[in-house]
């Protein structure tokens, strides 16, 4: 059934390294802890109160609609460094 009961909802995509989500995917446990956490998170950066249970992995599909290119942020290098001499 459709949780929004055919009316629109809006959707955050979390993308995750595949071998990590299969590292989720062989402990329910962890999956679920994992889920919560990124809930909390969009919550409190969104400012959005999200419905922490009845959440669902698609099964057989990676994603609905079309998926755009993700970028990664390279982490920071230091603004000081230490110099030999």
């Amino acid at each position: 059934p459709n949780p929004a009961g055919g009316r629109g909802c809006t959707a955050y995509d979390v993308v995750v390294n595949s071998g990590f989500f299969r590292t989720l995917q062989a402990d329910p446990l962890y999956l679920e802890f994992f889920l919560t956490v990124a809930m909390e998170g969009l919550s409190e950066k969104y400012g959005v109160e999200l419905e922490l249970t009845g959440w669902r992995v698609l099964k057989n599909r990676k994603f609905l609609g079309s998926i755009s290119a993700q970028n990664i942020r390279a982490r920071p290098r230091p603004h000081i460094q230490e110099l030999p001499g």
